[in-house]
């Protein structure tokens, strides 16, 4: 058994303090930025499995917290408390609160010591796609420039606050093959909107403001594993960062022998700047530790080519591995991709096994019942 399921073990309420060792840039010359990290886990006696996720907690921005003082006409130094604790408010602002996003309740929140017509209206269940338009884009600052609240109490902005959750991020390494290390892979989010920069809380603070030390905790995903029988052939696709439980994978199976074949469906923009641990991938499928590569490039030529695309112009090998009791797994983006790559799948069964769409479904669905389509999708 893991030892992060030890009662021991960092929880969110009891983060481990992990020193960042490594932040490397994965896109050359693209307007994307993806970024590996490695962790410390040093003389801590902590383990993880392929598949696990790590809880990361972030701070805020300082500069964003000091933003929203200026529009609030609130000094940071008020006395409040959160929980059991008595702190500053700009200290509180920072560590404990989230401070950026901008949701209904807290919408509603406001207009109840703002009183505005316009949000009112806004608030009304008719104008629901009118609300979604002013969310997007928008954080709490955006709140107190538009309809400025001179006056507002320290108590009554964290009364609009819900506190600072972590983030989960799938694990991109086998501890066998980092011997007390956890690697991430991680988009850092930014982008301008209504004249501010903006930029996702922990992935900025990964990128740009990490001191010593990262409070971060192991969460176990017994649902998103390796076969128990290391024979068994696995399909892996992951565009993106959904690439990361992968990278765990592949390590996972070299340090152990693992005999079980290995076929991973990579995708993104650009070959040339977007080809997210190349190197390595290429180096396994020389050495035949990947058994098949398929890459799929969005902007590489005229129409764009997604995992699914590849997935449907292999469906006869693909089926065959399937049939072969090979576990086929996705990683990503659940909106979008994963409805497609599912789609895909469906259609193979149907190509290629001959199936109804009935019975390409019930199909699917006895994979997913056999533990053989596995998903972590976010």
């Amino acid at each position: 058994m893991s030892e992060h399921l030890d009662s021991s073990a960092p929880t969110k309420a009891n983060p481990y303090q992990s020193k960042l060792l490594v932040n490397r840039l994965l896109n050359q010359g693209s307007d994307k930025e993806t970024r590996h990290f490695e962790l410390s886990l040093q003389q801590s006696g902590l383990s993880y499995e392929p598949g696990d996720s790590l809880g990361v907690i972030p701070q805020n921005n300082p500069q964003v917290v000091d933003d929203l003082l200026a529009a609030t006409g609130l000094s940071g130094e008020e006395q409040i408390q959160v929980g059991e604790e008595n702190l500053t408010l700009r200290d509180a602002l920072i560590n404990r609160l989230a401070c950026t996003v901008l949701s209904k309740i807290q919408i509603k929140k406001f207009n109840e010591i703002a009183k505005e017509s316009k949000l009112e209206d806004l608030l009304q269940p008719a104008n629901r796609d009118a609300f979604a338009d002013y969310l997007w884009g928008r954080e709490l600052i955006d709140l107190f420039l538009e309809f400025p609240q001179q006056g507002i109490s320290a108590d009554e902005l964290v009364g609009l606050l819900r506190p600072m959750p972590p983030r989960l991020y799938s694990i991109a390494s086998s501890i066998k093959a980092h011997a007390e290390e956890v690697h991430l892979t991680v988009a850092i989010v930014r982008y301008d909107s209504y004249g501010r920069k903006r930029e996702g809380v922990c992935s900025s603070y990964l990128a740009d403001r990490v001191g010593e030390c990262i409070p971060c905790y192991f969460h176990p995903n017994k649902n998103f594993k390796l076969p128990e029988d290391s024979t068994t052939p696995v399909i892996m696709v992951g565009p993106g960062t959904g690439i990361a439980p992968f990278r765990a994978f592949i390590e996972e199976r070299r340090a152990i022998g693992a005999g079980g074949k290995n076929w991973l469906f990579f995708g993104d923009r650009s070959s040339k700047t977007d080809y997210l641990y190349g190197d390595e991938w290429e180096q396994y499928r020389k050495d035949g530790l990947l058994t098949d590569l398929d890459l799929a490039w969005s902007r590489d030529q005229a129409e764009k080519e997604y995992v699914q695309h590849k997935m449907l112009a292999k469906g006869k090998e693909l089926f065959t591995w399937l049939q072969e009791g090979a576990t086929f797994y996705v990683c990503g983006d659940a909106s979008r991709m994963a409805k497609d790559v599912d789609s895909a799948l469906r259609q193979i069964a149907q190509s290629e096994g001959a199936m109804s769409e009935d019975d390409a479904n019930a199909w699917v669905k006895s994979l997913q019942k056999e533990k053989r389509y596995l998903k972590d999708v976010y």
